[in-house]
């Protein structure tokens, strides 16, 4: 238990419709999760780091490469409060929420969102985006996109296309970090009509009244979301 510090949470789901088992797919030869815990591993201020899961396999390759894995309930249904058990079993102010599937960290951003959360208090949630002129991505309703306002905080996120200025957009990077306080109380908040229809689940803050500060950087997540993704990645690994 610690009083202090950091912890970083992975939450890695075994069942997917669209891909079983994704937490276990090869990338280069290595599973996955390992590939994630490794760029996690690389973020500053960070303090422990524990893949939160509902399957022995994960658990059991997790660590076999020397990381450490909890089981948490098979019946959660977000990433969100998967993590939210792990904190629950520790007193680290603050967490970090790091998706299983995204092999590919924007390390430097994710370790600017711990400085920022610990250094300003009165920031409860915070997450990263980058700025972007990608039509294509504008319209995709699987791209994530915000809408900052001038202090810095979230307005709105949205599937759909946002307006832009100059033709550029913020891109939404889906790493959070939380204060534990508010995150083992976020659950209980109620679902509003705008997280239903958008299905993110981050809109349930602002729906309840919470601030989510949004911290630009230059780096970008790459996530796996099918088998075809896998190729997509190993060639970025390969160009370094």
């Amino acid at each position: 238990m610690s009083s202090k510090g950091v912890m970083a949470v992975i939450p890695a789901r075994y069942g997917s419709t669209r891909f079983p088992g994704k937490p276990l797919a090869m990338i280069g030869g290595v599973p996955m999760i390992i590939r994630v815990l490794r760029s996690a591993g690389k973020i500053r201020g960070v303090d422990r780091i524990v893949v939160a899961t509902d399957d022995e396999r994960i658990k059991s390759v997790v660590e076999g490469s020397g990381g450490a894995a909890e089981m948490t309930s098979p019946g959660h249904t977000s990433g969100t409060s998967r993590v939210a058990e792990v904190a629950s079993r520790y007193r680290y102010p603050v967490v970090l929420n790091i998706q299983g599937d995204e092999p590919i960290l924007p390390v430097g951003g994710i370790g600017n969102l711990v400085e920022t959360i610990r250094n300003e208090r009165k920031v409860v949630m915070a997450t990263l985006a980058k700025s972007s002129q990608d039509t294509d991505a504008l319209a995709r309703r699987d791209v994530v996109k915000v809408v900052r306002g001038l202090d810095g905080y979230a307005l709105y996120f949205s599937r759909s296309a946002v307006p832009s200025g100059g033709g550029r957009f913020l891109q939404h990077i889906g790493v959070y970090a939380y204060r534990r306080s508010f995150l083992l109380r976020y659950e209980s908040l109620r679902r509003g009509p705008l997280e239903k229809s958008e299905r993110l689940e981050q809109l349930r803050a602002l729906e309840n009244g919470y601030r989510i500060r949004v911290l630009l950087c230059r780096g970008n997540s790459l996530g796996v979301d099918s088998p075809e993704d896998i190729k997509r990645v190993e060639k970025r690994l390969e160009r370094g």
